[in-house]
């Protein structure tokens, strides 16, 4: 009977769609949606949620909305009309969410449904051509809006949008653009750049943890630089082993140097290894080695990695802001790389001007408008250099974690912060004790 009476409260909404009427199931409901081109039902035998992996027509610009469109995957999680939903905002491919054991934490302490966005310009999601001028953060929470618009009577309770990393720079700006969508928004590791060449990463790298374990990671790095030819050749012997290429960045000797610099960064990003664990004994190369690679990996500057990962490139650049390194330390030593960045990393033919004005907008939003946020970052993350500042808004909670590097979630949080936490967040969506 709740099922009838929901079909017929679509039917009426969407009035010129009166096939909606005599359907009888989720999947008919799905299909039937305005703009859904495909639906496609997994996972069947899962008691705990019923997975559909939806194909969505959007309009590659929405400021044209009767021009040219493209497919864009949502992957639904179903538990109960009656549920919360928590709506990922994710910021790359989705294809994650198709494995029967996905979950995440926020729609487990609510018990809620999940819809996974599938970012623009990753995945499946990918307009054909690839007009870059179309991949702003106006059309990609467009996008997003007009997935709430569309479910919003399939799933009537309070929505929480949540996303991590990129993905949490999305809900960030989803909250800014439609800040009545969702009752409240979760926000993991997002920072908030104010450049493409953020030099905030600076003064993280000057302060961050103890200043013996600091030099002993800048020591790590010039002994790379200072004495190379032993590294260089285990880097081009393993990434030659990948098939990786480093023709964008401008050749091997310029892609190692990267990496050293990338070192300095992503150690604090991921923090593979503690402090003590840093080898301090550089006669044994290969150890070394193992901690350099352990943390910046082989392949942020291939050719491979760049493609891949270009949409994020091209948006760092013109919006969403990037950082940069610090050379002073290793000046003597760098052959390659004089004034470092990422342009190499765009799209053939493509130009990119950062605009500057709308992350100061955020900011100043964040700290006046903003409602109903909860960010979470560890302190031991590079990404955390460029964490939101909420200033005085009570209505933001900003957790930072000791040690956490962009890994961090709220469940690596104690048992008291976590149930502060999940209290806020069900006070936020007026989520009764017995739900």
């Amino acid at each position: 009977m709740k099922a009838k009476i929901r079909l017929f409260i679509l039917a009426v909404f969407f009035g010129s769609y009166p096939c909606l009427l005599p359907a009888q199931s989720l999947f008919d409901m799905l299909r039937y949606l305005p703009g859904v081109e495909n639906v496609r039902q997994l996972h069947p035998s899962d008691s705990n949620y019923r997975t559909f992996e939806i194909m969505l027509s959007q309009p590659v610009d929405h400021a044209q909305p009767e021009g040219i469109t493209f497919s864009q995957r949502l992957i639904l999680r179903h538990r109960g009309f009656d549920h919360p939903m928590v709506f990922v905002t994710e910021g790359y491919a989705a294809e994650y969410a198709l494995s029967e054991n996905y979950t995440e934490e926020i729609a487990l302490a609510l018990n809620a449904n999940i819809l996974v966005a599938e970012h623009r310009f990753f995945g499946k999601s990918v307009p054909q051509g690839q007009p870059w001028e179309s991949l702003h953060l106006r059309n990609v929470t467009a996008d997003l809006h007009a997935v709430r618009v569309l479910f919003r009577n399939i799933y009537p309770g309070s929505w929480v949008s949540t996303g991590i990393s990129k993905g949490g720079q999305t809900t960030l700006y989803y909250k800014f653009f439609y800040p009545d969508d969702v009752a409240a928004s979760v926000a993991y590791v997002a920072p908030l750049n104010f450049s493409d060449t953020d030099k905030r990463f600076f003064k993280f790298q000057d302060t961050v943890a103890k200043g013996q374990c600091r030099q002993k990671l800048i020591s790590l790095q010039a002994e790379l630089l200072r004495n190379r030819k032993p590294y260089l050749r285990m880097f081009a012997d393993s990434t030659s082993k990948f098939g990786l290429r480093f023709k964008m960045v401008g050749g091997l000797e310029t892609a190692y140097e990267y990496n050293v610099l990338e070192f300095g960064f992503a150690y604090w990003q991921w923090y593979p290894m503690k402090c003590d664990a840093l080898p301090s004994d550089f006669s044994d190369t290969l150890a070394v080695f193992r901690a350099f690679v352990a943390a910046a990996g082989y392949d942020f500057f291939a050719d491979q990695s760049i493609e891949a990962f270009q949409p994020f490139f091209y948006q760092a650049l013109t919006e969403m802001g990037m950082y940069t390194y610090n050379t002073k330390p290793f000046k003597k030593w760098l052959k390659f790389v004089d004034k470092p960045g990422f342009r190499h990393t765009l799209p053939e033919g493509t130009e990119a001007v950062y605009q500057r004005k709308l992350n100061k907008k955020v900011s100043k939003w964040l700290k006046n408008e903003a409602r109903n946020m909860i960010f979470v970052y560890g302190a031991f993350d590079a990404w955390s250099s460029s964490a939101i500042d909420p200033g005085r808004n009570p209505n933001i909670y900003k957790l930072m974690l000791y040690e956490g590097s962009h890994a961090t979630r709220l469940a690596d949080f104690d048992e008291k912060t976590i149930i502060k936490t999940i209290h806020l967040l069900r006070d936020w969506i007026n989520m009764s004790e017995n739900q």
